[in-house]
């Protein structure tokens, strides 16, 4: 049985008489409080126990506040640490900077209890709140590796099973027939892979939030901005203002940057790649249409298929792995989207990702 506990607050300030005073309200409304009186005292106590919340004073002698929360920014165990600033009234100039080094709020001194008490409420229940989250997170993630330890083991059976077929069979259809189950089985290794990844994301605090298509869409652009101007090839973006899609922003990056990269090789030099993103009634779709030869309508089953060897070949002598589309489709599918191929309407291919829009 989960029993909720008392959020701990460190409060740290160099005068005593203050830590005594924020301390003592706080436990009295049901806080665990850890008190401090230096910079260097601080980050030693979160070391050794990490709070939920610091109450932190802006000016202290040695080691500032916004001396403490830089090293506590530059941490990685540290980073979400949620920070209130206590600072006296003439200090207010400091807050833009204060809010830029990463405070989440703050409390001016001498302080109003119902003021402060509120504050603390507000952004301790949101701390562990997200810490809910990210243990069920991990819970998910730990239990899905136990489902994908047996379902690897199918699979491979399966697989066994069908290259036993292969070596046996004779007749076209046999093949056929066996080549299905491969690719059945291949797909399902690749799902279940890509659900798990994003799984551990989320253990990780990535979750599927809302994303702005237009920024998703212009860092996928430009990370091969620079192999494209090697090339002589124009990148043209067509975005919907506006446009939210909900996808995991690791996951989704992965999947436009391989669309976009594989454009930019097989395109001749001299020539634009397309990107579009447009709502398309509760869907939000990814549109990446090059002027290259597209792929032939004998091939195209084959096209999301691991390590498919294609006739196209890269333009600039570039490397091919045959593994990105295959899983790049798998990856839309665990975001609860689609990835296809269609022709472009002008000669060359369009790849098209199908992702929930926020509407």
């Amino acid at each position: 049985m989960n029993i909720e506990r008392a959020a701990l607050v460190m409060v740290v300030d160099d005068q005593e008489a203050n830590v005594s005073a924020v301390g003592g309200l706080l436990a009295r409304d049901g806080f665990d409080v850890a008190p401090c009186l230096s910079g260097k005292e601080a980050l030693a106590g979160i070391a050794a126990a990490p709070p939920d919340l610091l109450l932190l004073d802006m000016r202290m002698p040695g080691m500032d506040g916004f001396d403490v929360l830089e090293a506590l920014r530059a941490n990685e165990a540290t980073r979400e640490l949620p920070v209130i600033f206590l600072t006296a009234d003439h200090e207010r100039d400091s807050l833009v900077r204060a809010f830029s080094s990463g405070a989440v709020d703050y409390v001016t001194k001498p302080f109003v209890p119902e003021e402060l008490l509120s504050r603390v409420r507000a952004h301790t229940a949101l701390k562990l709140a997200r810490d809910q989250v990210q243990r069920l997170a991990q819970e998910r993630q730990e239990s899905l590796e136990l489902i994908a330890h047996d379902l690897r083991n199918h699979f491979t059976n399966v697989l066994f099973s069908a290259d036993m077929l292969a070596s046996r069979q004779a007749d076209r259809a046999g093949g056929k027939l066996v080549e299905a189950i491969r690719s059945a089985a291949d797909t399902g290794l690749l799902f279940l892979q890509a659900v798990l990844d994003q799984a551990a994301g989320e253990a990780r605090g990535e979750t599927v939030d809302p994303l702005p298509a237009a920024q998703v869409v212009q860092e996928a652009v430009d990370a091969h901005a620079d192999h494209a101007q090697e090339k002589g090839m124009g990148l043209d973006l067509q975005v919907e203002p506006g446009l939210l899609v909900r996808g995991q922003r690791l996951a989704l990056g992965h999947v436009l940057q391989n669309l976009v990269s594989n454009a930019v090789k097989y395109s001749p030099a001299g020539s634009t790649v397309t990107v579009k993103a447009v709502a398309h009634g509760a869907k939000a779709r990814f549109l990446v249409i090059d002027q290259g030869p597209g792929i032939a309508q004998s091939e195209q089953d084959q096209l999301f298929r691991r390590f498919a060897k294609l006739s196209s070949q890269p333009t600039g002598g570039e490397s091919s792995t045959g593994l990105g589309l295959s899983l790049a489709k798998q990856k839309a599918r665990a975001m609860g989207g689609d990835l296809w191929y269609d022709p472009a309407p002008s000669g060359g291919a369009c790849f098209t990702l199908e992702l929930p829009r926020v509407q």
